[in-house]
């Protein structure tokens, strides 16, 4: 056998690459469960507040015919694309919004939260509640701009539906809220349930 291919005993360099490989994802983990509760919370609201704005706001762009083919830049008749999409959605496809990923979300962040050593009523009260107000805010802040592009377009149109609109825009705020807000306690029920109880 040629020297160049007898083995090497014991492939020290595999084992030592092996090892720093465990040490960074062990260093990884440690680093995610120990987020400040703050900023858990923060982004647990951002993860429910951006896939509202994706799955209400986004698709409905990207998808409508009026705005790929006919390059429409009517900001009223892009409102009824949105609300025509959102009016067309199955009860999955809400559920899957405004329920499942509300859930999944608050589950994951207070059970990162007792594994960090941070769980605590303080931290499931902030990650509860920016999970439901951030969408709240988000509902408002499409409202708010889609009122402006209609105004700046047709202003006799926006001055005179803007109690409609945002009559329309209060009550899907408040539904989306109360939605959201329940799948969150439901997540927590279940994360207080069979997972490790913490320290106030």
């Amino acid at each position: 056998m040629r020297a160049g291919l007898m083995p090497v005993a014991g492939y020290p360099r595999a084992a030592g690459h092996g090892d720093m490989t465990e040490g960074t994802e062990r260093a990884t983990v440690r680093r995610i469960v120990e987020i400040d509760p703050g900023a858990l919370a923060v982004l647990s609201g951002a993860i429910t507040g951006l896939t509202g704005a994706v799955a209400y706001f986004l698709l409905p762009l990207v998808t409508s015919e009026y705005v790929i083919n006919a390059g429409g830049r009517d900001a009223f008749e892009i409102t009824l694309v949105i609300i025509d999409f959102f009016l067309g959605q199955s009860l999955l496809y809400h559920g899957g919004v405004l329920v499942l990923v509300p859930f999944v979300t608050t589950a994951v962040a207070l059970s990162l939260a007792r594994r960090g050593g941070n769980g605590g009523r303080s931290t499931d009260v902030a990650v509860i509640t920016m999970v439901a107000i951030v969408p709240f805010v988000t509902v408002w802040l499409g409202a708010i701009i889609a009122w402006v592009a209609i105004a700046s377009q047709h202003w006799a149109t926006a001055l005179f539906g803007i109690v409609i609109a945002f009559g329309v825009a209060t009550g899907l705020s408040i539904c989306v809220a109360i939605v959201m807000g329940v799948s969150a306690l439901g997540a927590y029920a279940l994360v207080k349930r069979v997972g490790p109880q913490p320290s106030d």
